[in-house]
Order: C-alpha cells, then structure tokens, then sequence
C-alpha cells in the first residue's frame, strides 16, 4: 500500500507513467484490466484521486485567468495572457485541457463504481463502501466544474463513444444525486480503517468532502434547506476540518507547478489591494510584490505557500461552508443568526478552530445590516477566502456580475466572459457537441444556461 500511496502523489502532479491508467503495453494494465482484481480496483482508485488533484487544478487554473483572480506571468504563452483579458478562442489548452482532464476523471470514476460492484464480494463491506463513495463523489465534482465551465455538458459517458450533451438544469440534478448516493454510501457502512488508512489520499476526510459538496451544489441549485443543513455537517474545528491534496517529492503541487513556464499564473495584486483594512488572509496565499508584473504588464503578488513544490491543495475551505450557511440564512429571513456565521468567518484569527487556514482577523460588521448587505457581504468574503478554488466564476455568474473582456493594462471585475468554447477535440469526434455558445455584447450580463 506504501507504493500505492507513493503512486498517488507522483499522479496528482503529472500522471507518472507507473501510474498512467492509459498506456497499451502488457506491463501497464488497462482500466478494463485492473477492474477484475481486488488490487487492480484499488490502484484504480488511487488513480482516480490522482487524475482529480489534475483536473481540479486544470478547472481552478482556467477560472481564475477568466475572472479577476490571475495574470499570466512574465514567460507565459499568448494564449495565457488573452486568457486574462477575456479571450479563450476554440482549441486553446484552456478550453481543451479542462475539458481532457475532467472527463478522464469521470471515466476513471466509473471504472471504479464498475469495478467495486463486479467485485463486490471480494471486498469488506467498509472497503467497498468507501470506494463506492469516493467514486461518486469525485464524478460529481468534475462534473460540477464541468457545468461551471461549459454552457452544456456530457453526463452519461460511461461506453458511450458520441454523448450527448445536456443543460445545466439536466446536469445539476445529477451532480446532486451522485453526491447523496455518496452519503448514504458512508452512512450505511462507514469506510473501513483500510480504506481510511491505505486507500484515501492522507490528510483527506471524506465525510467533510462530501457534506461540503451537498452544499455546494444545493446552493447552486437554490435549495437552501438542503445547503444548510449540508453545510451545518461540515466539521470545522481540528485538523480533520480541512481536507488535503498532498504532493510528495518528487510530485508538485498545482500552483507551484504554474507558477513559471510558458503556464505562468500568479494572483493579480489587486485582490490583495482591495482588501478591506487589517484584513489578513493575505498572508496565507501571498507575498506583497511591488515590482512584479506579467506578460501584458498586470501587477501581480507572488505565491506564498503554493510556493512550495510539496505545499498541500486544499480540496475545498471549511469557511466555505459557513458562508454557505450564511446565504442560506440570509436567503429564508435570519438576518440576525446569518449575521453571526459571517461575523465568525471575519473574526477568525490565528490559532482559531485549530486550521491552518486563511485568517481575516477582521472585526464584526456593525449592528443594522440588511439581506441587500449581509449578501453583499457574504461575497466579499468569498471573495478573499476561496481564491484558486475556480468558485470566483460561479459566483459572478450568480450574481450577473460579467462585466465582459478587459484588455491589458485594465484591471478585471469579476467575470469576464460566461463559459468556455467546447474541446475541438470532442468536437472532431462527437457530432452530438452543440455549436460554442454566443457571449454577450452588453454588460454586465447574466449568462443563458
């Protein structure tokens, strides 16, 4: 299981060939293949958690170039650097690599559901459960960002050569069934400690990844009941609180492997400029520059932690999901309770909950807030919590803040654009993919889903 582990953080970074689940050649089994032994199942899923951790990154890399989040650095290709500013023409790695890099993430998932049931005697009934959650919950969430990033997407793909293609509210729907197929999974028979210890990538809770999924996606959907008590599931005290990709030499994690090259992103300085004063949450993502720049001369901060080859990626931000129930709150008329949730995300200060996440260290909002406010609020925050967690696009398109292309050395606001072309790629060998979806001309916009 050692070697497995070891599997796992060299995928997460650049798909190892030991691990590559593709190649053709007697020494490197098929995904067919290793779904017909127990052990073959097993290192299916360790691929999965691997293939995620790369098209998680390729999702929230791409989101943040096309709202205010990023700027291409100073080696950057051109194709970076118009990013930036808006423009995301077909066939781009952008568009393509988010798109390659989710669906074989969904393909390995359900390999994996495919290979636990074949084999379902052959596993304890904890193992199996476990393998069958991680599986749903990880199809959904790439799913998820793949409705975040396209107008319409493939969801049945399983031996399906030409998919078809589906609109959000087909899609989303699924993504929310998939993901309560994963909680009842875990709470029927919870994950056996040989999953938990051998199987789960270290440092990853995925009860807490599940419940903040739930609500993730029930508040896209506007079901603020379920998003609520989803997000009221969600551990937020000790280490357990915080779920974790982990890059062991020789693998790099995300960010850092972004950082220079012709993929070069940094975090553009204004988001830590427009900070409310005192507000600290800097420090965990940044270091303050005042001479960096990029390629088409955007003032850019410096990667703090992300930095680091070996730095963890969050797979999501516990305050997430305070702010989460705060909408919630704020959404069913508990102005005074969705108050004190966001108070609590803005007071949050060194040492507390005992994370190691980011800290506003902030004071509470003044008495007499409104609905109006406290949602203006809750974005804010949102805003400065979860950088690079490829949520910023979502949240301008929920609030029809696209505000469309900002050509260099103008400064973004929010969203730039609604959606992303569709792969040429699938393009060539689907005739079922619909034509690129029209942006808008007039802003700011909503998007049409």
């Amino acid at each position: 299981m050692r070697m497995m582990r070891q599997c796992l953080g060299a995928t997460a970074a650049i798909m190892l060939a030991a691990c590559n689940l593709d190649l053709q050649n007697p020494n490197q089994p098929t995904e067919g293949q290793v779904t017909s032994s127990p052990d073959g199942v097993i290192a299916l899923a360790t691929g999965l958690q691997g293939r995620f951790a790369q098209s998680y990154g390729n999702y929230a890399y791409m989101a943040g170039l096309v709202t205010d989040e990023f700027a291409s650095t100073t080696a950057a290709l051109i194709s970076i650097s118009d990013a930036e500013q808006g423009s995301v023409p077909p066939g781009t790695g952008i568009a393509e690599n988010v798109f390659n890099s989710i669906y074989r993430t969904v393909r390995t998932a359900d390999d994996l559901l495919n290979g636990a049931n074949a084999l379902a005697g052959q596993f304890d009934a904890g193992t199996r459960s476990g393998l069958r959650a991680l599986a749903f919950a990880l199809k959904a969430e790439s799913l998820g960002e793949a409705l975040q990033s396209y107008q319409q997407i493939p969801i049945n793909t399983f031996g399906q050569t030409a998919p078809t293609y589906v609109a959000r509210a087909v899609a989303l729907p699924v993504v929310r069934e998939l993901l309560d197929s994963a909680e009842a999974e875990i709470a029927a028979t919870p994950p056996s400690t040989f999953f938990n210890n051998n199987i789960l990538t270290p440092g990853v809770n995925l009860p807490n990844v599940i419940h903040l999924l739930r609500a993730r996606y029930a508040r896209m959907a506007n079901d603020d009941a379920t998003a609520l008590a989803a997000a009221n599931a969600v551990g937020r005290t000790g280490p357990s609180a915080l779920s974790l990709l982990t890059f062991p030499s020789p693998a790099v994690n995300f960010y850092a492997n972004v950082t220079g090259g012709t993929n070069g992103v940094s975090p553009r300085r204004q988001w830590r400029l427009t900070m409310e004063a005192g507000d600290q949450r800097f420090t965990w993502f940044v270091v303050p520059s005042a001479t960096a720049t990029g390629r088409v001369g955007a003032l850019l901060d410096l990667w703090n932690r992300y930095a680091n080859p070996q730095s963890p990626l969050p797979v999501y931000f516990p305050d997430e999901a305070l702010l989460i129930k705060a909408e919630a709150l704020v959404n069913g008329g508990q102005i005074v309770p969705a108050q004190a949730v966001i108070d609590s995300v803005r007071t949050d200060c060194t040492g507390g909950r005992g994370i190691d996440d980011p800290k506003a260290c902030l004071p509470p909002l003044a008495a007499g807030q409104t609905a109006a406010t406290l949602l203006d609020e809750i974005y804010r925050q949102r805003r400065y919590e979860l950088l690079g967690t490829g949520l910023r696009w979502e949240d301008a398109r929920r609030r029809n803040h696209i505000f469309g292309p900002v050509a260099a050395p103008g400064v973004p606001n929010e969203g730039q654009r609604c959606w992303l072309p569709y792969a040429l790629g699938d393009r060539n060998a689907n005739s079922n993919v619909p034509p690129d979806p029209a942006e808008s001309t007039s802003f700011p916009s909503g998007c049409t889903y």
